[in-house]
């Protein structure tokens, strides 16, 4: 059965007009409402899992995420020729533009807030494959694994192994021990691809297919790598926006410091672009890494 045929008799609604954007489709009922139905490669416990964070948000009345129109019965995704998908409304906008910083500020402040209702999930009924809070553990060996296929890049080892003795420390595992007591999760690739700048200025987080029970300092560290790479300065004040609406502890300050002084954003660069990297990365010299470390010391 065609695709679209499928549609119609899962959700019980007809097609006014379909377009593929990406990965996804935008589709426009009847009732001239837009929806994105999206297709998963993944197994169909990690779909449900996908599936039950959405209604999650929702139960807890975070307005800032997708809602999940279910198909008619009892199943929240559908599955068409080895496929899982699951239905949306279509959050309607923009991307932000993070070099602009009242969207970047606009930024951060939504991820602080997307976090403190982020927690309270039932560790115990999710796939094993998504519980991920010791997933930072494993950072430092994977990048070690990655710059090595590169001579030239060995100087950067070094913030593997000073990352993997910070990540060492107790209190990472008190925090990851917090963090699992909470239910806690991420979005798991929070950065404006990601993010829709509504019509009424307010940001939405989409495409949470990567979300993960994690330790939320992940997400921010994520960002931060993203749009200050090996700028201390920067990286300083952006994590002030974030404290703001959600306060760091000691802990945490202690986790996002050990994850901010591991060279991500090279290792994005070599698993994107291989050898090709020296295009789309700019290396700071080894001073100015050193530089970057020190001044890093400031957030704890």
């Amino acid at each position: 059965m065609p695709l679209m045929s499928a549609f119609r008799s899962e959700f019980g609604f007809r097609i006014k007009k379909k377009r593929r954007v990406r990965d996804v489709y935008r589709i426009t009922g009847t009732d001239g409402k837009d929806y994105c139905y999206k297709p998963f490669s993944f197994p169909e416990e990690e779909v449900a899992f996908l599936a039950r964070i959405n209604l999650f948000l929702t139960g807890k009345g975070y307005r800032y995420t997708p809602r999940l129109a279910a198909p008619e019965g009892d199943k929240l995704w559908t599955c068409h020729r080895g496929k899982y998908w699951l239905l949306t409304n279509w959050v309607k906008g923009r991307h932000p533009n993070y070099r602009n910083p009242s969207h970047f500020r606009k930024g951060l402040r939504t991820l602080a807030k997307f976090h403190n209702q982020a927690e309270g999930y039932d560790v115990e009924g999710a796939p094993s494959n998504r519980v991920r809070y010791d997933q930072m553990l494993r950072l430092p060996a994977e990048y070690r694994k990655e710059i090595t296929t590169y001579p030239e890049l060995n100087g950067f080892l070094r913030y593997c192994e000073r990352g993997e003795e910070l990540l060492a420390d107790p209190a990472v595992e008190r925090l990851m021990a917090t963090e699992r007591k909470a239910g806690a999760f991420v979005h798991g690739d929070y950065n404006y691809p990601n993010v829709v700048l509504d019509r009424s200025r307010r940001l939405h987080l989409i495409d949470m297919e990567n979300a993960s029970l994690n330790v939320r300092i992940m997400d921010l560290a994520h960002i931060l790598h993203r749009n200050c790479p090996w700028n201390a300065d920067g990286m300083m004040t952006a994590i002030a926006e974030y404290d703001r609406k959600r306060p760091l502890g000691p802990d945490e300050r202690f986790v996002l410091y050990a994850l901010l002084v591991l060279p991500y954003p090279l290792v994005r660069a070599i698993r994107m672009y291989d050898w090709r990297y020296p295009r789309y990365v700019a290396l700071p010299s080894y001073k100015r890494q050193e530089a970057f470390a020190q001044a890093l010391l400031g957030m704890l």
